[in-house]
């Protein structure tokens, strides 16, 4: 008997000056993908970096583009120093 797919609720934590903001999805809701995918790439072009990881406790590595199937995404700015 063939299992069903199964769902995935994704967390983005974007670091910000006020501390950070989350964003979530559900891998079944195109809607909610889609936003996601907005943001992260909206963010990337604004300077951030991107590190997931598919499951909260393994190490996060940085990413070159949006994957829904990731559990913990963190945009992180681009750190300015001087």
């Amino acid at each position: 008997m063939d299992k069903a797919p199964v769902s995935l609720v994704g967390e983005m934590s974007v670091m910000d000056r006020s501390g950070h903001k989350q964003l979530k999805w559900n891998t079944d809701r195109l809607d909610e993908v889609a936003v996601a995918k907005e943001t992260f790439d909206r963010l990337v072009a604004k300077g951030y970096s991107g590190f997931g990881s598919k499951t909260k406790n393994e190490p996060k590595q940085l990413l070159n583009e949006f994957d829904s199937t990731m559990e913990e995404v963190v945009m992180v700015p681009k750190i300015v120093g001087g």
